[in-house]
């Protein structure tokens, strides 16, 4: 045997060689169809070459989506159920330990710098007059 099989192609340019120093010239056989641009005048769409294509019968951006429930729908009748994606966060709780408000999943804020303790107040009765820590009055004649 003499192993003539094993052969290496190469290409350089428009030569297509072989082991050996045989090439072809392929010039001949470009066509030159890979270099095309495409118009739009109206609804024809046109490749260059003259063909054309009329486009007013496709329509696809005029779509429809509705939801009834979880299931989202769009006008072909496809539909996608969205319950996996409910996470049911909006059903909370708060509550008021001392001056520590918490919500459901641990959140706490404290409240301290809030507290202005204006509601430690002292009524005074003198005679018919009522009044406050703060120096309002009401007469009660």
């Amino acid at each position: 045997l003499d192993n003539t099989d094993s052969q290496s192609l190469s290409l350089t340019g428009n030569m297509l060689g072989i082991t050996g120093g045989n090439t072809v010239n392929l010039s001949p056989y470009l066509d030159n169809t890979d270099n095309q641009s495409l118009s739009l005048s109206g609804n024809d769409l046109t490749i260059s070459g003259g063909n054309s294509l009329d486009i007013s019968s496709i329509n696809t951006d005029a779509q429809t989506l509705t939801l009834s429930g979880n299931d989202l729908s769009i006008v072909n009748g496809n539909t996608v159920n969205l319950a996996s994606y409910l996470d049911n966060t909006d059903n909370q709780d708060l509550t008021l330990s001392g001056t520590d408000l918490t919500i459901t999943g641990g959140n706490t804020v404290d409240l301290t710098p809030f507290k202005d303790n204006t509601d430690n107040q002292h009524l005074n009765l003198t005679g018919n007059s009522l009044s406050i820590d703060n120096g309002n009055n009401v007469d009660l004649t």
